[in-house]
């Protein structure tokens, strides 16, 4: 479902700028398979940390737009509950 007013304040602020990125410059091959270079994710996931909205048209991310994808990756594997609940686990196997 696309991004709404209504739906925007459940979206975390790292998702929301992160996957707004791809869509415009991430038309690249292996967008989340390939890894970006750690020092970079790491930069990006500070400035997120830190509570800002870092500027993801900065050279560094635009010559390296793997790190943004590996970042969304980075998210979604240290929630504390995965996004698939282990209830819904059974539904998948």
């Amino acid at each position: 479902a696309p991004l709404t007013i209504r739906t925007c304040p459940l979206v975390p602020q790292v998702l929301k700028s992160c996957t707004e990125f791809i869509e415009k410059h991430g038309i690249v091959d292996g967008i989340y398979r390939l890894s970006g270079i750690a020092s970079n994710i790491q930069k990006l996931r500070h400035e997120f940390d830190s509570e800002q909205i870092p500027d993801l048209t900065k050279d560094i991310y635009i010559q390296d737009i793997h790190c943004v994808g590996s970042l969304c990756k980075l998210y979604f594997r240290e929630l504390p509950n995965p996004l698939l609940t282990y209830q819904l686990y059974e539904k998948f196997s």
